[in-house]
């Protein structure tokens, strides 16, 4: 349509994978890190960990962010998920305080310790997926009743979840440096993943990082998570660390439409954006 441009960028030769989707291009607001402004902020893009011979994007389409230079690319470790998406574990909100954005990352820690506060609060038997059935888009994990016990004492997904905060946590120490981010810059949503038969990262249930952000308005994807006192935990506990930031929450169910195809709310949305009223093309590398 008028005003939208594109460019295109095809390999001759490699192969075309999961990580060249855009899911796996985004964007960190502006930062300033060690002293150099990134003012349309750094491209964050997902890779295979350093040392193996994983998937990556392809050659062509990294080589032509690269040439952006404004907004030097950061690679990033994405290739433990099946999908292999960076924005399965990371996006940004914009917030009124000094900092103008907090950066949100899954967090199985923090899924975990909250589910250990609710079953030492007696709410142990707690159901998850509740309004789903038993059977359909959630697979094997609704053809028996899930509860907050049952998730404790999965030793396997356990230590899957171990090794998914690993890879997270690795991330985080990239970001926090490529970005200049501080530990209060972050913030932690609680999720769950599970291993499938390649050893790649599915989501347990809805991920809630992958989210899509409408300014101060928050589509995010439905988790159907332990109900506790008529309210899904996961819900309230995302309620009190959002919303104090000036940031709306509303639930979007996207089970059948994007969750049972790997895929959430942002997988299948976006959003037309203002553009910057800096001449970006102005800006000296």
């Amino acid at each position: 349509g008028p005003d939208f441009g594109y460019v295109t960028r095809e390999p001759l030769f490699e192969a075309i994978t999961s990580l060249d989707s855009f899911g796996n291009l985004e964007v960190s607001p502006p930062v300033t890190v060690a002293g150099k402004e990134y003012p349309l902020g750094r491209i964050l893009i997902g890779s295979s960990f350093p040392t193996s011979a994983g998937r990556r994007m392809t050659r062509v389409v990294r080589d032509f962010l690269c040439a952006q230079q404004v907004q030097t690319p950061v690679e990033l470790y994405s290739d433990w998920l099946s999908v292999g998406h960076v924005d399965e574990f990371v996006t940004f909100v914009p917030t009124s305080d000094a900092k103008r954005f907090r950066m949100l990352m899954a967090s199985p820690a923090a899924c975990y310790k909250l589910f250990r506060e609710k079953q030492k609060e007696g709410q142990g038997e707690a159901t998850m997926f509740k309004g789903k059935g038993t059977a359909g888009s959630f697979g094997r994990a609704l053809t028996k009743r899930v509860t907050i016990n049952k998730v404790l004492s999965n030793d396997i997904l356990v230590r899957q979840n171990q090794y998914v905060q690993c890879c997270i946590d690795w991330n985080r120490d990239i970001l926090k440096k490529e970005l200049g981010l501080t530990e209060e810059d972050i913030v932690d949503l609680p999720a769950l993943f599970k291993l499938d038969k390649q050893g790649k990262a599915v989501p347990y249930f809805p991920n809630m990082v992958t989210m899509i952000v409408l300014a101060r308005d928050l589509g995010i994807p439905k988790p159907f998570g332990p109900v506790v006192g008529g309210e899904c935990c996961l819900e309230r506990r995302t309620r009190s660390l959002l919303e104090p930031l000036g940031l709306r929450c509303r639930f979007l169910e996207d089970v059948a439409s994007y969750h049972g195809r790997l895929g959430e709310v942002r997988c299948g949305t976006n959003v037309q954006r203002r553009p910057f009223a800096l001449k970006w093309w102005h800006v000296t590398p």
